[in-house]
């Protein structure tokens, strides 16, 4: 079944409002407060509230209000656990299509954002264009099921692994992101060889490493 829940309007805007600050991890609002925030009325809310909850975003708490999720660290354990779960099985099928186009596009993008990261630029700017990467690079190879439930999932867990990692960032992020280009490229590299299996223990190796990070920031 495709978790086309997400598609709700209240679920677009929450995830919205914690992008831009309107809402932040933590956070304690009435259901009035969070209409407003919103731009909901109360039925459509509280439809999306059940949503919400079920998805571990937020606690309705009786007499104090609805509480943020704040990404603990099982919170984060649990979406990484998920998370790699589904890419390993989708590069098993990702790595026998996998086109020699889309492999040395991907590593002209990772080496070019490397560039930009370490030139000295606006790092906004370079933070940005890595993130739009890394998201399109771990999204394709689900892509390749063919599954859309799992293609949703998927999208909500990195989400929720963006939100914690917001939470956390701590000075010398900037590291934080040429790690991960690098654990990105040893990814391609093995695909590039042909070896499955090689890539499935690259992608491995980034997940924990991009567990520790968080957790350590």
């Amino acid at each position: 079944m495709s978790d086309v829940r997400q598609d709700n309007d209240g679920y677009r805007r929450f995830r919205a409002a914690m992008q831009d600050g309107t809402l932040t991890p933590g956070m304690v609002v009435t259901q009035t407060e969070l209409c407003e925030l919103l731009g909901l009325s109360l039925t459509p809310l509280r439809e999306t509230l059940v949503l919400l909850e079920e998805f571990g975003l937020v606690e309705i708490k009786p007499r104090t209000g609805i509480r943020i999720v704040y990404p603990e660290v099982a919170f984060i354990r649990e979406n990484y656990q998920f998370r790699i779960m589904i890419e390993i099985f989708a590069l098993r099928s990702f790595g026998d299509t996998v086109t020699e186009e889309w492999l040395a596009n991907m590593r002209a993008s990772h080496e070019e954002c490397r560039l930009q990261l370490t030139d000295g630029g606006p790092f906004d700017e370079a933070q940005l264009r890595f993130a739009r990467l890394d998201g399109r690079m771990h999204r394709e190879v689900v892509e390749a099921l063919g599954n859309r439930a799992i293609l949703d999932t998927h999208q909500r867990l990195q989400e929720n692994i963006r939100m914690a990692q917001q939470v956390h960032r701590r000075p010398g992020f900037r590291g934080a992101l040429l790690q991960t280009i690098d654990e990105h490229l040893k990814i391609i590299a093995a695909l590039e060889r042909r070896d499955v299996d090689g890539a499935i223990a690259a992608l491995e190796a980034h997940f924990q490493g991009a567990t520790h990070r968080t957790f350590a920031a």
